[in-house]
């Protein structure tokens, strides 16, 4: 196991590669690169920023902070998760690791109930800047908070706490000031230096959480097969002892789970809730009980297992939560309820190993798909061998390297960390840490370019789901299409990705909050409008220089300030720009912006590449006359005067010709176009009939020839 003060300096090391990488401060960098430690490790979701980190009343009695939240588990268990980050990292660079007392955590901990608070009752929204990303998420609360029952305070540290977790007390939850007495939870969490090292060495984070079952114990049968790395046990909880772990420890139990809690409304949890109200004391018999694990137990004289150290729920999280909520929401009395549970005492060393087998195996009360645990599939194997496979072309003083694909969390680290130190600087500089491409985020970079900036602004985890979920449908041409092309495309993807996400912090109308969610949509508006111009995009131009030139840029960034546009308009129809973002509405507001390849400088190389990419049907097909009226053989009952009856029988060939001539004579509304595009390139979605007959009255007042709107 590395030393602590070791894995400080390669943590401050990563830090300050991000924060040079995106021209960030240092702080800003700590942060981004702990909230991906944290998605790594199952703690959260997703996280999104609040840039620069809102601060208020610091150094009194009113603090209050948050530096970003994920609200992505709240469709599953109605929780939410705040963070605050340390705010002195960069004034901490020396060779040791520095300490944090249990009083400055709690400092922490309690603004950001302030902050919460606040928001829940409405007083953050008519101080709050209404531009910042603070207030748009106190919105969020204030719109939710009849369905929020549980918030999670993440306090992140680069120092070691010196205290003991029972020091970290959870903050004291409070009620509705509503009449129906809506008691809301909250849960703290430090995550300090020592505990990002034993999460980046472990398959799962470790809370060190010790659960006392009181001098007594509950009995247990211990298996006769034991083995030397873990002991099986059988034992039965009360419903109320389980109920309190989880009013207690809530998702810390369940860090190891393969799932969250997926409401009370799911069939299976819908059935526990039934059986706990008409028949509690059958529940033992209907329900197939928990699985868990941990690292040791304690054992009494009669042995009972008085004590459980490192506790995590792998299977039986929904049976948890589902008693748990039943009990909260209906009053259900929990005497009669009895569970049973195998506990399995996995050794350290080993459960690494172990705990995603345990957790996988036994996952069956409620389907878990294959997509849960698809690092192992062939398509997830197959990028992995193509990236060990390519190398990057040869650039002037610069080695050739390869873009490593992480399909397994860890991997990237663990391979790095098994060698000695001459072969593992030549792995590091083989493969640049900044060229990872972890397995959760590679689907963002596809579906952006494929016009799905909804699906991206999901999250990582719901877009991966998504993705799969699409994938899945092709069957065996998903993993067949997978080759050298793809991969060295998915690396371009990236790149643009990256290139667009650091510029947009660099112009005048970036407004400081929702950068991914801009980046997002900026892509997929670029990729839209090549679409919609039929241009093709040179990928091979990309891996060569390993860099997108200024002119894609321009365009890039034009797209990115119509995004911000989008989403920050003061008339969306959803108050949180971040739930925004997830609206088909939302994306189909930015397809009717202007072509973002028309802007500025660029206009006129765009236009050169429109001609020469566009079919322009020569001589052969054509004629001599761009406009010549016998370019198709035509239906003559087909168009009604200057409007078409019925769009979907032109063809795209038609559709290109009066796209082509509306736009050499600036006659090309962002609505019109958008319809025209979807004609061409046979993308989904609803026509603008209106827009469309509305452009054919002026094209042909401008001289051309309707007829050529032929029917196919």
């Amino acid at each position: 196991m590395m030393e602590l003060t070791d894995y400080r300096q390669e943590f401050v090391r990563t830090v300050q590669e991000k924060a040079a990488a995106d021209s960030i401060l240092d702080q800003d960098a700590f942060f981004q690169v702990a909230c991906e430690m944290l998605r790594d490790s199952e703690a959260i979701a997703d996280y999104i920023p609040i840039e620069p980190g809102y601060r208020y009343g610091e150094g009194t009695s009113r603090f209050m902070a948050i530096d970003g939240y994920d609200q992505s588990a709240f469709e599953m268990d109605e929780s939410i998760v705040v963070m605050a980050c340390d705010d002195d990292f960069s004034m901490r660079m020396g060779n040791g690791a520095p300490t944090i007392q249990a009083k400055e955590c709690h400092r922490y901990i309690n603004a950001m109930r302030r902050y919460i608070i606040s928001a829940w009752e409405g007083s953050f929204l008519e101080q709050g800047e209404e531009s910042g990303a603070a207030y748009g998420f106190a919105s969020y609360i204030k719109e939710h908070r009849a369905d929020i029952t549980r918030f999670r305070l993440y306090f992140i540290t680069d120092r070691v706490y010196t205290g003991r977790d029972s020091s970290i007390k959870d903050p004291t939850d409070f009620y509705s000031t509503d009449d129906d007495g809506h008691r809301v939870s909250l849960e703290a969490h430090v995550w300090d230096l020592r505990h990002f090292m034993e999460s980046a060495e472990a398959a799962v984070p470790l809370e060190h959480l010790t659960v006392s079952l009181g001098p007594k114990g509950i009995a247990a049968v211990k298996a006769p097969d034991s083995q030397n790395s873990m002991d099986t046990y059988l034992l039965f909880l009360s419903g109320q002892t389980l109920a309190g772990w989880y009013k207690k420890h809530g998702s810390k139990l369940m860090e190891a789970n393969v799932r969250s809690f997926l409401s009370l409304r799911g069939k299976v949890n819908r059935g526990i809730r039934n059986t706990l109200g008409s028949e509690p004391e059958r529940f033992v018999a209907y329900n197939n009980g928990l699985t868990a694990t941990a690292s040791k137990v304690d054992v009494n004289e009669n042995g009972c297992i008085t004590s459980i150290q490192d506790l995590q729920l792998v299977n039986g999280g929904q049976t948890t939560a589902s008693i748990f909520y039943s009990q909260l929401k209906d009053n259900i009395d929990l005497s009669k309820v009895v569970i049973p549970v195998k506990l399995v005492v996995v050794r350290e060393d080993v459960a690494r190993e172990l705990v995603p087998f345990i957790s996988r195996y036994t996952n069956s009360q409620n389907k878990v798909a294959e997509t849960d645990f698809s690092s192992n599939s062939e398509y997830q194997v197959k990028l992995s061998q193509l990236s060990q496979q390519i190398l990057t072309p040869p650039l002037p003083e610069a080695t050739q390297t390869h873009w490593y694909y992480e399909r397994t969390r860890g991997q990237y680290d663990s391979e790095k960390n098994r060698r000695d130190t001459a072969d593992r600087r030549r792995f590091e500089k083989l493969n640049p840490s900044k060229q990872r491409i972890k397995m959760i985020d590679a689907p963002k970079y596809l579906i952006c370019w494929d016009c799905k900036p909804e699906i991206a602004s999901l999250g990582s985890q719901k877009c991966f789901a998504k993705f799969v979920s699409l994938e899945s449908k092709k069957g065996k041409n998903s993993v067949e299409s997978l080759n050298t092309d793809f991969y060295k495309q998915l690396v371009c993807k990236r790149i643009i990705f990256d290139t667009v996400y650091k510029s947009i912090r660099t112009t005048a109308w970036y407004k400081g909050a929702y950068q991914a969610n801009i980046s997002e949509y900026a892509v997929s508006k670029f990729s839209f409008d090549l679409q919609r111009s039929a241009l093709s995009f040179d990928f091979d131009s990309v891996w060569r220089a390993q860099a997108i030139d200024a002119m894609t840029l321009d365009c890039l960034l034009k797209a990115a300030e119509q995004a911000s546009e989008v989403l920050n308009n003061p008339s969306r129809s959803t108050q949180n720009v971040s739930e925004w973002a997830k609206k088909d509405a939302c994306w189909h507001a930015l397809q009717l912006k202007p072509n973002c390849l028309n802007s500025g400088k660029i206009s006129s190389s765009y236009e050169e590449s429109l001609h020469e990419e566009l079919p322009t049907l020569d001589a052969q097909n054509r004629g001599t006359d761009s406009t010549d009226s016998t370019l198709f053989e035509t239906d003559s009952e087909f168009t009604e005067g200057n409007n078409v009856p019925d769009w979907s029988l032109v063809s795209a060939d038609a559709c290109r010709s009066l796209y082509i001539f509306a736009h050499e004579h600036h006659i090309l509304s962002p609505k019109a176009s958008v319809s025209l595009a979807q004609l061409i390139s046979g993308i989904p979605g609803e026509l603008n009939i209106n827009a469309l007959n509305h452009l054919v009255d002026i094209a042909a007042q401008s001289g051309f020839p309707i007829a050529t709107l032929e029917s196919r």
